[in-house]
């Protein structure tokens, strides 16, 4: 088809558009986010943000979580065909495994300049993620286990992203499961979002298994306890409680917006609203606690 010149930029930057939603850009951005944090928690110095390991760590991350998201996309292809959220799937199934065997090839390749230590967790990440997401077998297909993968996964993330600047730790450790627990309740709001083109697919996910209503209070649940388990991780003085406010605020701020204008509303466009609604609040947690690490 031949378009007129005046057409080429709009379809053009639908095609973009498109690319970007298909190929799940947003999220891979994301999963960067909370490894990042991992080596924000361990910067002594701000100068220590701009030096070349960071940059090597960032760039071999971003090629770690673009394969993981592609070979996710290649291996739901079947079932991500009726999810409207993601209508760019079609006629790219090859694309997306030749995209997980080159950013495989290129995360282990950036990694290798950090020491075998990155390369071996980004592998056991890699390898995780493949579990979740294998055709029809995988983690992803059984209640629980694909958010028990999630919680391991972004721990293994953040341990690599603190272990740019410093030694893993016992606190560090501690600090890795709140966000661990964060990014799992992410997943269980992900899991309700997607449930009617999953349940007509057969994709046994726990929202499918237990139903909306009970996977809602838990995903709220795992919310609100991973803000109580922040809160009592700076009350007994294992992380700055200067540094956690921003996130315990948020955390405090997406309670009350699910109290007060989520309650008995099951429908896909409540949780959307709500995953945006949590998403810029802990954004925001991210941007108040880079500046604090910088003044403080």
């Amino acid at each position: 088809m031949v378009y007129k010149n005046t057409d080429f930029p709009g379809v053009l930057m639908g095609k973009i558009a498109n690319l970007i939603k298909s190929a799940r850009l947003a999220e891979v951005s994301l999963m960067l986010g909370f490894p990042f944090m991992g080596t924000l928690f361990a910067m002594k110095n701000f100068e220590n943000l701009f030096s070349s390991e960071v940059f090597i760590f960032i760039t071999g991350l971003f090629f770690l979580c673009t394969a993981i998201y592609a070979f996710n996309a290649w291996a739901g292809y079947d079932e991500d065909g009726e999810n409207e959220r993601l209508t760019g799937l079609k006629d790219k199934k090859n694309r997306f495994m030749t995209a997980t065997a080159v950013s495989g090839i290129l995360f282990i390749l950036t990694f290798s300049i950090s020491g075998i230590y990155f390369v071996i967790l980004s592998l056991v990440s890699f390898f995780l993620w493949t579990l979740y997401s294998w055709p029809k077998k995988g983690f992803k297909y059984r209640p629980v286990l694909g958010t028990v993968i999630h919680f391991l996964g972004q721990g293994i993330h953040f341990q690599m992203g603190y272990s740019v600047l410093d030694r893993t730790s016992f606190s560090s450790i501690l600090v890795s499961i709140y966000f661990s627990l964060l990014f799992s309740a992410g997943h269980l709001n992900h899991e309700l979002i997607d449930h009617d083109p999953d349940r007509k697919m057969n994709v046994n996910t726990g929202a499918v298994h237990f139903g909306k209503k009970i996977w809602e209070r838990v995903s709220f649940s795992v919310f609100t306890f991973s803000t109580l388990y922040l809160l009592t991780l700076s009350m007994f003085r294992i992380t700055d409680i200067m540094l956690n406010w921003p996130f315990i605020f948020a955390g405090t701020v997406h309670i009350a917006y699910r109290l007060m204008f989520c309650r008995n509303d099951l429908s896909k466009e409540r949780f959307l609203n709500e995953r945006r609604f949590y998403r810029l609040a802990y954004f925001t947690a991210g941007i108040f606690f880079i500046v604090m690490k910088a003044f403080i």
